[in-house]
Order: structure tokens, then C-alpha cells, then sequence
């Protein structure tokens, strides 16, 4: 009700009463309270919505610039927790390793029904397989709630109800009574004649917006009743009334008005105004606060790769130990093999265990995304071939044995690469098909970066076979040597490994791949592990190539650096071979008496290799022959085995 026709309608209350009259007017009273309320509501209603709409606009800022600085940091959080529970569960299997097996118990003969009888069997849940996690992370409980169920959203408050203007509300209660009691729908002229009178006093009302009266005209009008004039019981009544409701949404918007100023935006919000007003930026300190605290939880991340690989080493050595004295105990004093890794959720199978067989549906379907992404997202694709190289090589090359040195190894991989992430965020990010976790192999037992599946294998494997992902994988693997200060150029520079010499014997080095000068040679007795292990993968992918050579029916391998295979010459492979085998094994044989040959045909000095198949043949006139000289050396050769 307009305030200019309510004092109205106020003062003529007044008039009635008399100037003499003390007494107070409960309508008038009731009215001036109604007012007293609806003012209240107008002023509740336009704080909500402005502190609504100050709130939400907040809200906007704060997600377009500290959105992302949140979610990374969570993402750093949540590999820490990962790395965490991954080294309390390694460091529990080694505690039950050294523990020892427990001890079996001896199973009960199993019990006959007795004829008739029904065996109650409890009904139990079907278990179906553990669902297959692609990502490495399992959920935090802490971040779940105390069952480890994700906690239900809480419901949506409820807000005030919508309010009407008083005009509005006039307006509407008016044309309610116009459509019942308009004179145009009288059926005789008696009726005319009194819809006529009720109209005018609904016109009357309406003019002076005596919304109480159209209200109560419109109750009674509704309910079949006769419409007479309002006395001051049915008014007060229905003002009442209208307070009532009146109040009830003011009681609303404060309760709303309550709720926003105790949320965590609201809060916020006010800090920030704050700092505003003493002239600093809020928005751009949290951000700076966000990023520290990532890099912290990024250092920590790495830190806690070097403790979750030294613990990975312990449990190796408690498991060999282990296996080793079952070993002892001989076949009929053994006891079952107890090994504790089978039964880890956190421990999955070395994918040296699985047979080379076909590659799976995933597995193909990765190497399809790893050669969509070669262009795209080539970080991610040099994780897949970290992953594959570290477990094939069966312990990670010493370079990146250590979390700092894998984080080094990264920084200049990642140089190539713009927009690729440090080692800690990509880790915090990884792809469904790899994670941070524990392989076990038939002895080893290794942790770090790893596929999810060792199924997936094979995928990476046909995805190296594709030029783009080969380029990466030549990128990887050429960062995996030790670092040094060549001998040659002396430059830093990363030494690449190659077999100096294989298929008589089998002698590694390390050169530089600027200049081609070994850096040093060396023999491995055993089996190939680490940076020696990936061998086949350096001549496979182009990063070293091979020149065979046949002596006497036995192919021998040379490898080199690309660059110095194309420019080999038939005297350079002589004096390789001089180098690599008659110096070390002490055989006096001239190197004149050595000649490279191609289809019989012996070969100029200067004359280039190519691609032609090449033997050695020995001058008759030196005192031995080819086979002479095989067996000379395998025989030189198997003294140094037997040392």
C-alpha cells in the first residue's frame, strides 16, 4: 500500500475517534504495524540481494584466479598421500617378510551331510572383480569422509518466498473482484443495481489502496458469503493475518541473510576487502601463497620418490632373503613360498612375468593415443616410454634411480617440449594408463613410474614403432646415461651406452654423442639390468647403429654412432676389430694381415662400408687362419669367464 494513502486512511481512523479520545485505535495500530513490517521486508530483501549478488560476483573472481592454483595444489597433495601410503605399505611387507611365514594351519577333514539334512548356507554378496583403477590414485579417505564413501552433497537451502509489490498485489485483487462483480454481468436490473454498488466500493478501496478491504471482499466473495460493509473486527482480523505472513518473511530473509554472512565466501570476501583497504591485493597474494605451497608439496613429492625407492630396495633384499631361505631348506624341508606382495592391493605384476603374447584391446587403443599425442601432448607420451624403459631395464638406469635425479633427467627432456609440465605437476597429472606404485618381478622388486596394467606393455611397444613416438623415445632414451665431461670435446654432455662389440664377446661403453670418443669400456657378468638392459632399444629406435661382421661363418656387431656408421671405412672396421679383440686378448696377429672383404672381394682401405655385408678374411702368410683366429679367441675368451 502506497504510503500517502495509508497515513490517509490512518488519519481519517483518527477523525472518527475524536480529538477528545485517548483511547488507542487497534486498527490504526495494526496498520502502522503492517507498514512497520513491510518496511522491514523491503529493507531485508534489498540487503539479501545485494549481498547475494556481491557474494556471487566474488564467487566469479575467485574461480577464474585461484580456480587452477587450488586444483594443482590439490593434485601435488594427492601424489604425496599416494607416495605415502605406497612406502607405509612397502615398508609393512618388508616388516612381514623378515617376520616370516606364519604358520598354516592344519585343514579339518571336510564334514559328509547326513542324508536329508539341509547345510544352512549363509547368504553372502556376490563379489564381483576389484574394479580396475586406470589412474594411479585410489580415493582419500580423508577427503571422503570417515567410511570412505563419497558424503552426499548437502541439500540446497531454502530461500525466502518471493514477494509482491503492494501495488502489484492491489492491482491483482481488484481485478479478481472486477471479473465476480462487474455490472456488465448482472442478469436483471435488481442485480445490475447491486453489483453496481458493490463495484463502486470496490473502485473506492481501490483508489484510496485499501488492500484490506478488496482482500476481505474478495475472502467473502469466495466463499459465497454476503458482502457488507467491513467492520473494524473483520479488519483488524485480516490485518493480523497479513502481519503474520508479513512477518514470517521477514523472519525468512534474516535466517538468509544469516546464512550468507556466515559462509566461508562471506568470510573471504571480507578479508579481502580488508586487505583492500589497507592497499594490497588479496586475489594476487593467495595466488603467490597457492604456488609456494605447491612447489613445497612438489619438493616433497620428490623427496618422497628417493624414500619410497629406498624402500622399495629394502623389501627387494627382505624378499630375496626370504626366498633364499626357503632355498636352503632344500625339498623336503621347504615350506611353501611366502610371499606377502601377492596379497598387496598397492603391488601389481612386473610385465617381465607376462609372455610376449598378442597385444589386448587397451593395449591397442593406447598405442593409438600415444601416436595421437606424440604432436600434442609429447610429455605425456615420454612418461609411457619412462615407464616401459624402467621396467624393462628391471631396475631403473642409475641416472634416474633417485627421485632428484629423475626430476633432472625431466628438466631437459622437457626443454624440447613448450608448455610441458615439471616432473612433480606431471606426475600429479598422469594419464589414466600410468601411476606412482609398487611392481614386483620373479626376484626384483622395483617402484616408481609405471603402467597401470603390465598388459599395457605392449601397447607402448607398437606405439614406438611409429615414427613420431620413436622420435620421443630417442629423446628418452638419449637421457639416461650418466653425465660427464667428454674426454674428446670436453663438453657436459650425456653419455650414450653401446655395445662396443657383441656376438664373440660382449663389451659396453659409453661415448659421447657429440664426438663419438669412448668415454670408457667395461664388461657386465649376468644378466643385463639398468641402462645396459635397453641396449636393443638404442639400435632399435636409431639413436646407435650396428656394422656386422662375419669371421669365419660367426657374425660380430659393432655399434657406433649413426653419424660414424655412415662414414665407416673398410680400414676403420679392421682396426675396430684389432682394437676390440686382438689387443685385449693378447693375440700377435698384424693388423696387415687382416682384410675386410665383401663377397670375397677384398676391400680397399679407404673404400666406405655402406651398406654392404662385409667379412674378415686372415692372410694365409700370418700363421693362422679365420677359424684359427674364432677359436683362438673364444678359447682367450672363456679365461676370462672362468677369471
Amino acid at each position: 500500500m502506497p504510503e500517502r494513502e495509508q497515513g490517509s486512511i490512518v488519519a481519517q481512523r483518527a477523525l472518527e475517534r475524536g480529538p477528545g479520545s485517548l483511547s488507542p485505535d487497534p486498527v490504526a495500530e495494526a496498520e502502522a504495524r503492517l507498514r512497520a513490517v513491510l518496511d522491514e521486508v523491503t529493507a531485508l530483501d534489498a540487503e539479501v540481494e545485494e549481498l547475494s549478488a556481491a557474494l556471487a560476483e566474488f564467487s566469479r573472481r575467485y574461480e577464474s584466479t585461484l580456480a587452477a592454483p587450488f586444483a594443482s595444489l590439490a593434485e601435488a597433495e594427492r601424489l604425496v598421500r599416494r607416495l605415502q601410503r605406497l612406502e607405509d605399505e612397502v615398508a609393512r611387507l618388508a616388516a612381514k617378510l623378515r617376520e616370516g611365514a606364519p604358520e598354516e594351519p592344519v585343514p579339518e577333514p571336510p564334514r559328509r551331510a547326513r542324508a536329508g539334512s539341509r547345510k544352512r548356507r549363509r547368504k553372502v554378496a556376490p563379489r564381483g572383480p576389484e574394479p580396475f583403477r586406470w589412474h594411479g590414485f585410489e580415493p582419500d579417505p580423508a577427503e571422503e569422509g570417515a567410511t570412505g564413501e563419497p558424503q552426499a552433497a548437502p541439500a540446497e537451502p531454502e530461500g525466502p518466498p518471493e514477494l509482491e509489490s503492494e501495488a502489484a498485489a492491489l492491482k491483482r485483487v481488484y481485478r479478481r473482484l472486477a471479473r465476480v462483480l462487474h455490472p456488465d454481468l448482472a442478469r436483471d436490473d435488481g442485480e445490475r443495481t447491486r453489483l453496481g454498488g458493490l463495484m463502486a466500493r470496490v473502485n473506492a478501496a481501490y483508489a484510496k489502496g485499501d488492500r484490506t478491504t478488496l482482500e476481505v471482499m474478495a475472502e467473502k466473495a469466495g466463499a459465497g458469503e454476503p458482502l457488507g460493509e467491513l467492520s473494524p473486527e473483520e479488519r483488524l482480523a485480516h490485518l493480523a493475518r497479513r502481519i503474520a505472513t508479513i512477518e514470517n518473511v521477514a523472519a525468512s530473509l534474516r535466517r538468509e541473510k544469516g546464512k550468507l554472512t556466515r559462509t566461508d565466501t562471506f568470510r573471504l570476501r571480507a578479508e579481502a576487502r580488508a586487505r583492500e583497504e589497507a592497499g594490497r591485493d588479496w586475489f594476487a597474494e593467495t595466488s603467490q601463497e597457492l604456488t609456494g605451497e605447491e612447489g613445497a608439496a612438489a619438493a616433497d613429492a620428490v623427496a618422497r620418490l628417493d624414500r619410497l625407492a629406498r624402500a622399495a630396495r629394502e623389501l627387494d633384499r627382505a624378499r630375496r632373503k626370504a626366498m633364499n631361505e626357503i632355498a636352503k631348506r632344500g625339498p623336503t624341508g621347504a615350506k611353501r613360498a611366502f610371499d606377502p606382495l601377492q596379497e598387496s592391493a598397492l603391488v601389481r605384476k612386473g610385465a617381465a612375468l607376462l609372455d610376449r603374447q598378442r597385444a589386448t584391446g587397451p593395449a591397442r587403443e593406447l598405442a593409438r593415443r600415444l601416436e595421437e599425442e606424440a604432436s600434442a601432448r609429447p610429455w605425456d607420451v615420454a612418461l609411457s616410454i619412462i615407464a616401459l624403459f624402467v621396467e624393462e631395464a628391471v631396475r631403473p638406469p642409475p641416472a634416474i634411480e633417485t627421485g632428484a635425479g629423475l626430476a633432472a633427467r625431466w628438466e631437459l627432456l622437457r626443454a624440447e617440449w613448450e608448455g610441458a609440465p615439471d616432473l612433480a605437476r606431471a606426475l600429479a597429472r598422469l594419464p589414466r594408463h600410468l601411476e606412482v606404485g609398487v611392481r614386483a618381478g620373479s626376484t626384483e622388486v622395483a617402484a616408481g613410474l609405471q603402467l597401470a596394467a603390465p598388459e599395457l606393455a605392449a601397447g607402448v611397444r607398437i606405439a614406438l614403432q611409429r615414427p613420431s613416438v620413436a622420435g620421443i623415445g630417442r629423446s628418452v632414451l638419449a637421457v639416461l646415461g650418466p653425465a660427464e665431461r667428454c674426454k674428446g670435446c670436453k663438453e657436459e654432455v650425456v653419455a650414450l651406452h653401446l655395445l662396443r662389440t657383441r656376438g664373440l664377446d660382449e663389451l659396453n661403453g659409453l661415448v659421447c654423442p657429440r664426438c663419438g670418443v669412448v668415454q670408457r669400456s667395461y664388461w657386465r657378468y649376468g644378466e643385463p639390468e639398468g641402462l645396459e638392459a635397453l641396449a636393443p632399444w638404442a639400435l632399435q629406435l636409431g639413436l646407435v647403429a650396428e656394422q656386422p661382421l662375419a669371421l669365419a661363418g660367426t657374425a660380430l656387431g659393432f655399434q657406433m654412432l649413426p653419424e660414424e656408421r655412415e662414414g665407416l671405412t673398410a680400414s676403420a672396421l679392421r682396426d675396430r676389430f684389432a682394437e676390440l679383440y686382438l689387443a685385449p686378448y693378447e693375440v700377435e696377429l698384424p693388423v696387415t694381415g687382416l682384410t675386410i672383404t665383401s663377397g670375397r672381394k677384398p676391400l680397399k682401405g679407404s673404400a666406405r662400408i655402406a651398406e654392404q655385408r662385409v667379412s674378415l678374411a686372415v692372410d694365409p702368410e700370418s700363421g693362422t687362419t679365420a677359424e684359427g683366429l674364432l677359436e683362438l679367441l673364444r678359447g682367450r675368451i672363456a679365461q676370462r669367464f672362468k677369471g
